[in-house]
């Protein structure tokens, strides 16, 4: 990345910010914030009033052509980019005046019929999903009702009451007769074996009090839409199931309406609201920028291999008036200057795992890569079965073959299609697959002479349920070689951004641990005291154990107080590794424990299906469950011994260009 100072006088400034817009190559720097704190001697570029009025005005047209658009997105159009593309380019060569007139024209004539159309489309589907969830309640009540009949002097409410309630509805009865002095007929009738339809007519003359005592009884009236409220229920039901059968035809032609409104006029609205878009961009980008009393200056960063092309079509546009400065970034620059993350296309969906902890800081590593590597890594060691690997990566493949348009799903398959792979590979090194299989089927078998197991008899393999303690301890070192591959590149970080503290609190943590190491490591060699006698092992360690206290001193130089929680943390991250060992063998486990299980059901064909049953659970656990740790152990421990963010990831100034969404 390169940082760019643009500077000229203030009469070309708006076609500077412009040409800059079309280059679209430049990351703008927001001036504000230095000029209002007195670190460079300029004031703010501001609107116009006119600007600012032009400004208002379009982003009020930006939000109604939005919902014009929003509306018409009813039918199924495709818009040719290219009729697009030559819309835009039309629109953007007028002036903001002629610009807000031919948009504004095109709005009123589109807007009005759009929204009406809108809006029945939505009370289409409303009055659809509405009378869809009467028809099932009146399919109930009608049968009942077409037992009934009733005089304009008497009035009707159905009940749907639950069967094992239905003694209460001698009760209601009774108290209705109170209310209405006998006038009052309940006829009820069982509809299926849990619901009973029941309907209550009664005088008019006692509609209110009989209303409000249901009310506060809290008994469930089935209450009719407005259409329908004042029709017998059996009416009722057949003007609404008329009613439903009309509708999709009602709303088809809506929709047809849409799409012919769609057709004559969203190429030109999508062009008009990248204009907009695009036009509101520029303008409110002009406070970013600063001015003296004479000239302009813009500032930003741009990548370094785009700057001579800037350069040159300014100088072809406006020779010597424009001075275009590069500027060389230091390191006091690093935290505000943008980060711009390029890798291969296999690797860059993990950047998107990494960046959960913000952008990396410009000029320290990129993690993305070893993200890349460790996280598979650590997946198949946790999990270790070829079977359930076999599994997991073939549900990626087909998901990724399946949806290949969904965006999500191909970044999520890129990063489960490796650590799926490693699955299977640490399934072979472990000789698991669907738990013990290959040890019940003989194809993995322990040789007593040597107390190892082996594919075939021939090939070795690391039987991880008899081997626990091994196991951990590999769980262990796996952390601590990860650890401090991680404090390594921290140092390497901070020597590129010289930042000597960080340098000297990561040195002396890796020099203090390193150094522990080397006394364990010379404590259980039994062959150094006979090599260097008793003396001399006990002068190494003496002078190891100083250089661990200097590792320290320097981690406290660096750090401080946090200095020596830091180190303190390191080994609790290492340790933190035993979850490799715990998560993994716990999964093994209960493969085994599934295949036990299916050799002592009675009936082959049962233990088979509860195998079955259970392995696919079991699947769905492994993909998931160890996936959060192998995470973990990357994004917090490992990540959490280098990893500096930055502030801005690299977003550069520039048009849509008609060519795609705003």
């Amino acid at each position: 990345m390169t940082k760019v100072e643009i500077i000229g006088p203030k009469n070309l400034f708006f076609d500077v910010v412009s040409m800059i817009h079309e280059h679209g190559r430049l990351h703008i720097e927001d001036l504000t914030s230095k000029i209002e704190a007195g670190e460079v001697p300029l004031e703010c570029m501001e609107l116009h009033q006119r600007q600012q009025a032009d400004l208002e005005r379009m982003e009020e047209l930006l939000i109604r052509v939005r919902a014009i658009l929003q509306a018409m997105n009813k039918g199924e159009v495709r818009i040719d980019d290219a009729e697009k593309c030559k819309e835009y380019e039309q629109l953007y060569a007028l002036d903001a005046e002629q610009l807000a007139r031919e948009i504004e024209k095109v709005v009123e004539e589109v807007e009005e019929k759009t929204a009406s159309l809108a809006a029945q489309h939505a009370s289409l589907e409303s009055e659809m999903a509405l009378l869809a969830r009467y028809e099932p309640i009146l399919q109930k009540i009608q049968p009942l009702a077409k037992q009934i009949v009733t005089t304009g002097a008497y009035a009707s409410v159905a009940l749907l009451v639950e069967r094992r309630y239905k003694s209460a509805l001698e009760q209601l009865n009774t108290e209705l007769d109170k209310i209405t002095h006998k006038q009052c007929e309940i006829v009820s009738t069982d509809i299926d074996e849990d619901t009973t339809a029941a309907i209550i007519v009664f005088n008019k003359v006692y509609s209110d009090p009989v209303h409000k005592f249901l009310a506060v009884e809290n008994v469930n009236q089935i209450r009719l839409p407005s259409t329908f409220e004042d029709m017998p229920f059996d009416i009722a039901y057949e003007e609404l199931t008329s009613r439903r059968r009309s509708l999709p035809d009602e709303l088809k032609m809506v929709v047809a309406e849409l799409e012919r409104m769609s057709l004559l006029w969203e190429t030109r609205l999508v062009a008009i609201r990248d204009v907009l878009a695009d036009r509101i961009a520029e303008l409110g980008a002009i406070p970013k920028f600063g001015r003296t009393e004479y000239a302009f200056v813009v500032g930003g960063w741009i990548p370094e291999k785009e700057f001579d092309e800037l350069d040159r079509e300014i100088r072809q546009r406006w020779g010597n008036e424009i001075i275009v400065t590069k500027i060389d970034i230091r390191e006091d620059m690093f935290a505000e200057t943008p980060v711009a993350v390029q890798n291969t296309r296999l690797v860059a969906p993990f950047g998107l795992l990494a960046n959960v902890r913000g952008v990396p800081k410009y000029g320290t590593l990129d993690p993305t890569w070893l993200l890349f590597i460790f996280f598979p890594l650590l997946y198949g060691m946790i999990v270790g079965d070829f079977g359930y690997g076999a599994i997991i990566l073939a549900v990626v493949v087909w998901l990724r073959f399946k949806f290949r348009e969904v965006e999500l799903i191909q970044v999520a398959t890129t990063i489960l299609g490796p650590a799926a792979t490693m699955v299977i590979v640490f399934g072979f090194m472990y000789g698991e697959g669907f738990g013990d299989m290959p040890l019940r089927a003989g194809w993995v078998a322990k040789d007593y002479a040597t107390g190892v197991y082996e594919w075939f008899g021939v090939i070795p393999i690391f039987h991880r349920v008899d081997e626990i303690v091994p196991y951990m301890i590999i769980a262990i070192a796996v952390g601590v070689i990860h650890i401090l591959f991680g404090i390594t590149l921290g140092i390497i970080n901070a020597i590129k951004t010289k930042h000597k503290k960080h340098a000297y609190e990561r040195g002396g943590i890796l020099t203090m641990i390193l150094a522990i190491l080397a006394i364990v490591g010379i404590g259980q060699l039994a062959i150094v005291p006979e090599t260097i006698g008793e003396t001399g092992q006990m002068v190494t360690q003496f002078v190891i154990a100083a250089i661990a206290i200097g590792g320290l001193v320097y981690a406290i130089k660096g750090g401080g107080v946090m200095g020596v929680i830091e180190t303190l943390e390191t080994v609790a991250h290492m340790a933190s590794y035993i979850r490799i060992m715990a998560v993994g063998l716990a999964g093994a486990l209960f493969a085994d424990a599934i295949n036990h299980m299916m050799t002592v059901m009675g009936h082959p064909i049962i233990g088979i299906l509860m195998g079955v049953i259970l392995h696919g659970v079991h699947v769905v656990i492994a993909a998931f469950s160890p996936l959060i740790h192998a995470l973990r152990l990357n994004l917090l421990e490992f990540f959490g011994k280098f990893y500096e963010t930055g502030k801005q990831p690299y977003s550069p100034f520039t048009k849509t260009g008609g060519g795609k969404s705003a």
